[in-house]
């Protein structure tokens, strides 16, 4: 099993960095790919329009990674958008791991969470993570899904990107649904597990599904 770990440059105080592992990729993209190599990582990609960072920090960046890829500012497809791109074309992998994507401009983070709404990447949906420190976030197609609790976090939400049939909640929650519809995208905040492990099941839509600690 091989991982993707991508890092993006937002000035994150919660950012979380990903664990070192021979078979496991890196992509560094802009200023993330400094924080990679200031914490002694070997990228096999950097790529950006690197506007953040000076020319030799640059230069030191392309002395450590496989793969370097600079794009122009003026240009159609986001940063974190050209990473999930290339992570698909180049690296066969089981799960796709964002880093560094909350703490800076609030337009950047609403785009980073919507890419799974893009057509385009809807084969990796059930692959993409979101991981800081006090949060992750992993993202559901309809379907039945057994739910474990992080040790770490102490609540959970059920954030529905699109509208949503039949939500169901089972017992495991602390707040339980018996197929519900939302004919809107919605929050449903702030609930917690009361067991180790729970069934959240739906029959259309996207949930985004959140575990936090404050």
């Amino acid at each position: 099993m091989s991982t993707v770990h991508i890092m993006l440059g937002s000035p994150d105080h919660r950012r979380k960095l990903p664990p070192k592992n021979s078979k496991d990729y890196y992509i560094g993209v802009d200023r993330g790919s400094l924080i990679l190599m200031e914490h002694d990582y070997q990228m096999n990609l950097a790529l950006g329009d690197f506007d953040s960072i000076t020319e030799e920090e640059k230069l030191a960046v392309q002395s450590r990674t496989d793969k370097f890829q600079q794009f122009n500012a003026d240009k159609d497809d986001t940063d974190a958008e050209l990473s999930l791109v290339y992570a698909m074309e180049l690296f066969h992998s089981d799960q796709i791991i964002f880093y560094g994507w909350s703490g800076g401009r609030l337009d950047h983070l609403i785009s980073i969470l919507m890419l799974v709404l893009q057509p385009r990447f809807s084969s990796v949906i059930s692959k993409l993570h979101f991981e800081n420190q006090t949060n992750t976030v992993r993202f559901y197609q309809p379907g039945e899904y057994l739910l474990q609790k992080e040790s770490d976090k102490d609540y959970c939400s059920v954030i529905g990107m699109t509208p949503l049939k039949a939500v169901t909640l089972n017992e495991g929650f602390k707040y339980t649904l018996d197929s519900r519809d939302f004919d809107y995208p919605i929050a449903l905040i702030s609930n917690e597990f009361v067991q180790l492990e729970a069934i959240l099941s739906f029959s259309e839509g996207l949930i985004a599904f959140v575990q936090s600690r404050d």
